[in-house]
């Protein structure tokens, strides 16, 4: 039966006289990776393989080299089901592959990129969106493994150009990433990068004006790219991408990344600044913070009444103002009620989400009933400070209380401390 089925497939081609040429062995027994049994005949221009499941089909040049160099029969592909053929598109040449009837895989040729395997699971992913025809084109890998053995891919092309890659692990499966998220993820170091693997095809979100991928690594899922036409392609991962599924993902009062994860400030800072006009801060000193909306571009704290201790008989207000662009306005003005004067100091500090306090202090004299000098000391002080622009993102991030602290007749230094005591801070950056 094998040797007729052989026979007829070989006149169906032309026989001596077809591209196959003569033969160069007799039939020959083969045994398959599952046991299954099978034969062939070779000849000058390729092989037919026969199995009583697939029957009888051709295979020859660089797909037949690339299938007998993976094991032939025994390799994971089988037998093959098809004889070699044209792909739809007439860009390349085919083989199918199956193991006792069930479909296993596939080797396609190319005249750009030559013969390459591909099969199972993502195999199956790739057939799903098309095949050979799809935005993906054709597989310019072999079926392979990643570095650390947990993971199996193959890349693709299309014209020439690299398109995306499907990558399978045995406990998720296969998924597919491609375009401009594909190359986001290369360029951080694809599946050896901290974001590990896709574990989402890349997919729409619920408003269709964004695509996206999630990713994990040993298990746990670290982050996800998104993609606009608009804007193009960005990375949000680590604790920001947590705090942002937190407050809903993309579907929530953020929306989705406009910016990769991204340095901030002079403390190790990190942001992702979002669609809807918000942005997450993340600091290593005290975690990832929410601001929604826009960067205010100014902090104020106005008309915050100064309080001296008990039996001094003077008060007063001061205004802050510091601004995105690093200005700051102190003003102020303190009043002697009573019969001495005093000299005075006052300290306020602000504190950012690095827990880096913020000084601004002022001290003067005002005079009593039975002094010479002014009984009310008004003050206006400015500053342009760059530190306070490069650290904006932390100060906002923080919404900041103005902590205040004010004596008479002690040294501005000691006020000071005092002060950065209280609060359980150190290390303060005055600004004037």
């Amino acid at each position: 039966m094998a040797s007729h089925a052989i026979e007829a497939k070989y006149r169906e081609l032309g026989g001596d006289a077809g591209f196959l040429g003569r033969a160069t062995t007799s039939l020959t027994q083969d045994i398959g990776i599952d046991g299954t049994p099978g034969c062939h005949i070779d000849y000058n221009g390729g092989s037919i393989y026969w199995t009583s499941t697939e029957g009888a089909h051709v295979i020859y040049g660089q797909i037949y080299q690339k299938w007998i160099s993976v094991g032939g029969p025994k390799s994971n592909l089988g037998y093959p089901k098809t004889d070699e053929a044209s792909t739809q598109d007439g860009q390349g040449r085919f083989n199918d592959f199956a193991i006792n009837g069930a479909d296993t895989g596939s080797v396609y040729w190319t005249l750009r990129n030559g013969a390459f395997l591909i099969y199972g699971s993502i195999w199956l992913k790739w057939r799903s969106f098309g095949g050979e025809t799809s935005f993906l084109g054709y597989p310019i890998t072999d079926e392979a493994s990643t570095p650390d053995g947990q993971c199996r891919f193959n890349d693709f092309a299309k014209d020439g150009n690299v398109t995306g890659s499907i990558y399978w692990t045995r406990s998720l499966g296969a998924f597919l990433i491609y375009g401009q998220i594909f190359h986001k993820w290369k360029s951080i170091g694809g599946e050896g990068g901290f974001l590990g693997y896709p574990i989402t095809d890349e997919a729409s979100t619920p408003d269709g004006q964004c695509r996206f991928n999630d990713f994990a690594k040993d298990g746990n899922v670290t982050g996800s790219i998104y993609w606009t036409r608009d804007l193009g392609a960005f990375l949000i991962y680590g604790q920001i991408f947590l705090k942002w599924k937190s407050t809903g993902g993309e579907s929530g009062v953020l929306g989705y990344p406009t910016t990769d994860e991204s340095p901030a400030g002079d403390r190790g800072g990190r942001y992702n600044d979002f669609n809807k006009g918000g942005s997450i801060y993340w600091s290593p000193s005290t975690g990832a913070h929410v601001i929604t909306g826009a960067l205010p571009p100014k902090l104020s704290w106005e008309r915050i009444n100064i309080v001296f201790p008990r039996g001094v008989a003077a008060g007063g207000s001061v205004n802050l103002i510091v601004t995105s662009g690093g200005h700051t306005t102190f003003s102020g003005g303190l009043h002697d009620s009573g019969l001495v004067g005093y000299d005075y100091g006052v300290a306020c500090v602000f504190v950012d989400a690095d827990n880096q306090p913020w000084l601004v202090s002022r001290s003067g004299s005002i005079s009593g009933t039975l002094g010479t000098g002014d009984r009310q000391d008004n003050f206006n002080i400015e500053s342009n400070r760059a530190d306070l622009a490069r650290n904006w993102r932390a100060i906002a991030a923080a919404n900041p209380k103005l902590h205040t602290e004010a004596r008479v007749d002690v040294s501005l230094g000691s006020i000071i401390n005092a002060l950065i005591q209280s609060i359980g801070v150190a290390q303060v950056i005055a600004l004037l």
